[in-house]
């Protein structure tokens, strides 16, 4: 009866051992799926940056160049173009906390529990 009781503490060390290892391993691969999601949202979005960025640039160029031409002055192109992302800087502004705060805190929450 005691050899048996042995035993079977034996065999239960055993198998939380292997529990805690399989626990340990499942916690390492989520935190480096987790991670690695980040990491390539990170990526994406500066890359997804540095493209709207130029793209923006050359728009907000070619742009003031016509209007510059269809008023006859270059400078007053370049200006209206500087009022229209002054408009959006202000919509953009007053959407912050309705809009904008909520679609990033949503984007972010999603990607930690993806």
């Amino acid at each position: 009866m005691d050899e048996d009781l042995k035993t079977k503490a034996t065999h239960l060390k055993d198998h939380v051992r292997d529990y805690v290892q399989t626990y340990v391993q499942l916690a390492k691969a989520k935190a480096t799926r987790g991670a690695s999601n980040a990491v390539s949202g990170i990526v994406i979005g500066v890359v997804t940056f540095f493209f709207a960025f130029f793209f923006l640039f050359f728009l907000a160029f070619g742009l003031g160049w016509w209007f510059g031409n269809l008023v006859d002055n270059r400078a007053a192109g370049f200006f209206m173009v500087a009022g229209l992302f002054l408009v959006l800087v202000l919509v953009l502004f007053a959407l912050r906390k309705k809009v904008i705060v909520p679609m990033i805190r949503n984007m972010i929450i999603s990607k930690v529990y993806e």
